[in-house]
């Protein structure tokens, strides 16, 4: 299964539907996905240094979550959006990750939050697949 992501249509929110061939690898893929979200392209530029995160929680969506609001946080806060992700390891109930990012001109505002609303991560084929709901 190849890594993959598409927005998908969702009155008042955004869905983001990820695919990929492990836990890791979604996660990673989640994240890249949001900052091309956040900032409205695909980035053109070279990203920044790697920055460190260790998330705790009780279970794999809730990594996720965990996960996908400590970026956005970091965008409200910071201006900075992920473009480069590498999960070192992932269980179901920590992820060791770094990633690299650029810093917006402006604040994005385009994303509130990740939500738990019909989130599953669901085993399909070869991988898995992921369907999160942000609050806009």
């Amino acid at each position: 299964m190849e890594t993959s992501s598409e927005l998908l249509s969702h009155t008042a929110e955004v869905k983001l539907r990820v695919r990929a061939p492990s836990f890791g690898e979604l996660v990673a893929e989640a994240g890249r996905s949001l900052g091309v979200l956040e900032l409205g392209h695909q980035p053109e530029f070279a990203p920044g240094p790697w920055r460190q995160f260790d998330i705790q929680a009780s279970d794999r969506e809730a990594l996720l979550v965990e996960w996908l609001n400590e970026l956005i946080y970091r965008a409200e806060t910071e201006r900075w959006i992920p473009v480069d992700v590498e999960v070192r390891t992932a269980t179901d109930q920590s992820l060791d990750i770094r990633a690299r990012g650029i810093v917006a001109e402006e604040t994005p505002a385009r994303v509130k939050a990740a939500t738990f609303h019909g989130l599953e991560i669901t085993p399909v084929g070869d991988g898995f697949q992921a369907e999160v709901v942000f609050d806009v």
